[in-house]
């Protein structure tokens, strides 16, 4: 897909992401590396690198190459991915992260992925600042995902007529006195440090609280019902990792990365623009710097995933049994427990239709694709190819919420839940 390659350029020239960096020293190479078959001189300038390249099946695999001074001699542990310039879809150069610098990167990231956080209030089709905005009637509040910001509901929702019908109906101040959104960082902090802020920008919202979450959201809104009493009647879960992702799992990071990629240039492709999916792309493309040397991406040999604590956004979704964040989330009864319900789908493309889909075959292990199972295995049923489908319904051990499962869907996945009809209308059956 020769037009891929400028979203991802573009993503390598936007100074405010800080993918390529210029060097800060001049690497000194020893003679007898120098000597080395296979050393290039251009390399040594103490710069790391993280390449994307396409495998043999047309993937994207990330590849992460520490600075030249710091590569072992002779090291053949890498997979075996043809580096040649023709399969490099794109290469970001920078200077090695140190611990204390993975913080800054990851605020970084977050101002980039949301540039303008708080709360907005919608104002004549365009969303407004407004830090804690005085409400006394009934309000639908928006809480968007990771790699996402509160415009995103507004753009998609108004890229078809049943979505520009709904926005219609949420302008109309007999139905909502006020929409209000919440932009939140989704990767530096955990989605328990979100509700405290958004807890903080409700203070002045008395009247009823309709509230519509999309994935990661859903658990911003989770643990603002678990610490504060906010007047919330109604809730929409849509593709909400309620008891967190597998793409979130420690020993799955390598894949997820890998997958996330793949999804943020099939999306593009299906949509044929680069706009709208530069956040997935850049948001993928940032964490894999984050990650480079921690998971050693591209790198063959075992090993135990244990970064995942350096990234909070990502901690807080994790869908494992010692994920002390959601365990805390349903230890206790939560101080507002409103009406709650679900919506998901299963996503399966129609590979007849679209082949480029395949890939999805490399990381969901679904009945026939057992012959797919393997080192890029992410999840081990149904999902919307970023959360897994029970995930969505389940409230700690036991305890569930009542649930439109969309069933198997070649089309919707979880960037495109609101293009589909039948989204729109659970929603507007549900919060009116």
């Amino acid at each position: 897909m020769t037009h891929a390659a400028p979203m991802w350029r573009a993503i390598a020239a936007d100074d405010r992401l800080g993918l390529n960096e210029l060097p800060t020293r001049r690497e000194s190479s020893p003679l007898a590396r120098r000597r080395q078959r296979g050393f290039n001189l251009a390399e040594a300038d103490g710069l790391a690198s993280l390449d994307l390249l396409r495998d043999d099946e047309g993937l994207l695999r990330w590849v992460y190459h520490p600075p030249e001074s710091a590569r072992p001699a002779g090291r053949r542990s890498w997979r075996s991915f043809d580096a040649s310039p023709d399969r490099t879809v794109q290469q970001f150069r920078f200077n090695e992260l140190g611990s204390n610098e993975i913080t800054r990167r990851l605020l970084q990231l977050d101002q980039w992925l949301t540039p303008s956080q708080g709360m907005k209030r919608w104002v004549d089709g365009v969303l407004v600042a407004d830090a804690q905005p005085a409400v006394t009637g009934r309000s639908l509040l928006l809480l968007h995902g990771t790699f996402s910001e509160s415009a995103m509901f507004l753009n998609e929702l108004g890229a078809t007529p049943a979505g520009r019908d709904l926005l219609v109906r949420w302008a109309d101040p007999s139905r909502h006195q006020a929409v209000l959104a919440f932009d939140h960082a989704t990767l530096s902090v955990g989605a328990w440090s979100n509700a405290i802020d958004l807890a903080r920008s409700l203070r002045c919202v008395s009247g009823p609280i309709d509230v519509l979450c999309h994935s990661r959201g859903g658990l911003v809104l989770a643990w603002l019902l678990r610490l504060v009493a906010a007047p919330v009647e109604r809730v929409v879960f849509v593709g909400s990792p309620l008891a967190g992702t597998s793409l979130a799992a420690p020993d799955r990071l390598r894949a997820a990365l890998d997958l996330l990629a793949n999804l943020a240039e099939l999306v593009q492709h299906i949509g044929g623009a680069a706009a709208p999916v530069l956040p997935l792309a850049g948001g993928v493309a940032g964490l894999a710097k984050v990650f480079g040397r921690v998971l050693q991406l591209g790198n063959g040999l075992p090993l135990a995933d244990a970064g995942l604590a350096l990234v909070p956004g990502l901690a807080t979704q994790q869908r494992v049994a010692n994920n002390l964040e959601l365990r805390q989330l349903f230890a206790d009864d939560w101080l507002r427990m409103p009406q709650m319900s679900g919506i998901g789908v299963a996503f399966q493309p129609d590979e007849s239709d679209q082949p480029l889909w395949k890939f999805w075959r490399r990381f969901t292990h679904l009945g026939d694709q057992l012959k797919y199972a393997g080192a890029d295995l992410i999840f081990n049923g149904p999902n919307d190819l970023v959360v897994d489908l029970p995930s969505m319904w389940q409230l700690g051990e036991g305890a569930t919420i009542p649930f439109c499962d969309l069933g198997t869907s070649p089309v919707t996945h979880h960037t495109r839940y609101f293009r589909d009809e039948r989204v729109i209308a659970e929603i507007l059956a549900r919060l009116g």
